[in-house]
């Protein structure tokens, strides 16, 4: 008869499932017990070492639960080839989760590297996988990322899928939102008495064609005049076309 073995991972932050383990070996699953420990204790390169003696393993569950730890292993030892080889093997998982907090994972990894775009699809796979809160979580830092990137229309629908989930990561969806994605800006003074003279200056016309309120933004050291949010650069444009202002511009919220 098969060993069943039930694997209880004590390391919340690691994000690795509880499971049942069939035809586990003894040797594999000290030395994946011993791994999981030692990432704990930040023992990084003994949990990299006890992962990777696993990787081999004829159990796939096991396996990939192994690789999910030897790339958090690397991540954190600076060992950015390593990880994204050891976590392309978990998000390859069978187990949705493990596959997904995987994503997660490689994500920090591609953020921690500068690649802001990357980090933004991993995140985004990532949901797809995930439920509940932890997909509302994966959604806001790929808009996070996105946004960095530029990608201001893919941050908004991220957080707009963010936004249906009940709870503490809807209410953060719908508060980034109002400063997320585009808006037509008047102009940028390095003192704020000139911007609030600007301001002055557009704001009947601006609530005339329906922007709402002139807004005042600090940014990059620069007091911004700004008026309207809108999802994408075109739909900006459109209304920036209605002003027919030669001294306005469309630009990125935050950028």
């Amino acid at each position: 008869m098969p060993l069943l073995c039930r694997r209880i991972i004590l390391i919340w932050t690691l994000g690795l499932p509880a499971l049942y383990l069939a035809g586990c070996g003894e040797d594999e699953l000290r030395r994946y017990d011993a791994s999981v420990l030692a990432l704990s204790d930040g023992r990084n390169e003994t949990a990299l070492a006890d992962a990777r003696a696993v990787l081999g393993s004829g159990n796939g569950s096991l396996r990939t639960q192994a690789a999910f730890v030897a790339g958090v292993a690397a991540t954190r030892l600076d060992e950015p080839t390593a990880a994204r080889r050891y976590l392309g093997t978990a998000v390859r998982s069978s187990d949705a989760t493990l596959a997904g907090r995987s994503l997660v994972q490689l994500g920090v990894l591609e953020r921690d590297q500068g690649n802001r775009l990357a980090a933004a699809r991993a995140f985004e796979d990532a949901a797809t996988k995930l439920r509940g809160q932890e997909s509302g979580r994966a959604l806001l830092l790929a808009a996070e990322d996105y946004q960095s990137a530029g990608r201001q229309t893919k941050a908004r629908q991220c957080l707009d899928r963010a936004m249906a989930i009940s709870g503490d990561t809807g209410d953060q969806a719908r508060r980034r939102l109002d400063s997320t994605g585009y808006a037509i800006q008047f102009g940028s003074f390095a003192q704020r008495g000139n911007a609030e003279r600007q301001a002055d200056r557009v704001r009947a016309e601006v609530q005339r064609i329906g922007l709402g309120q002139v807004r005042i933004r600090l940014e990059a050291g620069n007091w911004k005049v700004q008026a309207g949010t809108f999802p994408d650069r075109a739909a900006a444009g459109r209304t920036l076309r209605r002003l027919g202002r030669g001294d306005a511009v469309v630009v990125a919220i935050g950028g």
